[in-house]
């Protein structure tokens, strides 16, 4: 039997920063933290579970040009979206911000006796991002036969953004077969909860999984209500 090529980011290899006012997990090398196996995916080059203490905020540096993904996982934040306003962005919701090279994007708990936390991904544009632009996406996964809910298509015929994004909560032992368009595709799953089997390999919470020359990617969850985010995109850059 043919494995399909791939690699696995292990949740307690990610990298760790610390403070007062913050936790930060980093699946790829992020600030201060680097690793030489732990380079960019292509144009996936961050993956980040953030927590924000009480009334505390959080500065989400740009290097590069890139769509900037907040999903809130719990409670609230407020986001300074680089357009002088200010977005409120909740659990079941995704902003994605488009951000030029070499800016700043504030993430604020407001909640005043709580940790908040959520994920943040970038992934970079291929040409310069000059003007900003923000998409605030709401979801339910609760609403759908399919427990994994495409909220960004990368449907040429529907895509806005250059990847596609997938979330889905799973019953025990629920599969699913997630089909690319072509083996060109790169597909890259995050475990938000719970455990998950995905093309023979195990996957533990906040484990992520990358699989390229492949069109199809088969997912069974091993235990209830477990969480998966997944994305695809082009795999060309892997091999540049």
């Amino acid at each position: 039997m043919k494995q399909t090529p791939g690699k696995i980011y292990l949740a307690d290899q990610r990298g760790q920063l610390s403070t007062h006012q913050f936790q930060r997990y980093s699946t790829f090398n992020f600030g201060t933290f680097y690793q030489e196996h732990k380079t960019p995916l292509g144009d996936l080059c961050v993956v980040n579970e953030e927590l924000v203490a009480r009334g505390h905020h959080v500065d989400l540096p740009v290097d590069h040009s890139a769509y900037v993904l907040i999903i809130p996982l719990t409670g609230a934040v407020r986001v300074g979206t680089l357009l002088n306003s200010d977005v409120m962005v909740e659990a079941g919701e995704v902003l994605v911000i488009s951000a030029a090279a070499n800016s700043t994007i504030e993430v604020q708990n407001l909640f005043p006796a709580d940790t908040i936390q959520f994920l943040h991904l970038q992934i970079q544009a291929q040409e310069p991002l000059l003007a900003p632009s923000v998409q605030r996406i709401a979801f339910n996964l609760n609403e759908f036969n399919n427990p994994l809910v495409k909220i960004i298509s990368a449907n040429k015929a529907e895509a806005t953004y250059p990847f596609s994004l997938n979330l889905g909560r799973f019953a025990g032992r629920q599969e699913v077969i997630y089909l690319l368009p072509d083996q060109m595709s790169l597909f890259f799953a995050f475990v938000i909860a719970g455990a998950f089997e995905v093309e023979g390999r195990l996957l533990h919470e906040k484990d992520g999984l990358a699989l390229w020359n492949t069109t199809e990617v088969e997912l069974e969850a091993l235990s209830n209500n477990a969480l998966l985010l997944v994305l695809e995109l082009d795999s060309r850059k892997l091999h540049s």
